[in-house]
């Protein structure tokens, strides 16, 4: 995912195509995100628009749903970070974390630009999306 810094729109390429049964799903989450994650974390204005993705901040940290698949490394008994009761899948990317819902439908992409890790705190941005991601997901575990 690509993005470009400042207060313009961000311009993000690579932004996934949920199936037609997450469509709507993915929509309603990214409709009631909030709209900022913190000091200097406001949502940025998409160009051209998507329903399944949100920036925010300079960096930007990127949020999208209806991604296909899990991370290849993850593994069914691979550690989740329980955070209100959405599972996390962190993984280093280069600079990068992204943290990802595999055992929820539709799937959840959450990416921390290398900036970004001085700037938040993961679990706080964590905490933020949460309700929206609990609301609009279902779990695939027992």
């Amino acid at each position: 995912m690509a993005g470009c810094g400042g207060p313009g729109p961000v311009r993000l390429t690579n932004v996934p195509v949920p199936v037609p049964a997450d469509r709507a799903s993915c929509a309603a989450l990214i409709g009631v995100l909030p709209s900022s994650l913190g000091h200097g974390l406001d949502r940025r204005r998409l160009d051209p628009p998507r329903d399944t993705a949100a920036a925010y901040g300079g960096g930007p940290i990127v949020l999208t749903c209806g991604v296909s698949g899990v991370p290849a490394s993850y593994r069914p008994d691979s550690m989740l970070s329980e955070v209100d009761g959405v599972g996390w899948f962190a993984e280093k990317l280069g600079e990068s974390v992204r943290y990802s819902t595999p055992t929820r439908l539709p799937h959840v992409v959450l990416t921390l630009p290398g900036s970004a890790s001085t700037e938040v705190q993961p679990f706080d941005i964590l905490v933020s999306v949460g309700p929206a991601v609990r609301a609009h997901s279902a779990s695939t575990t027992p």
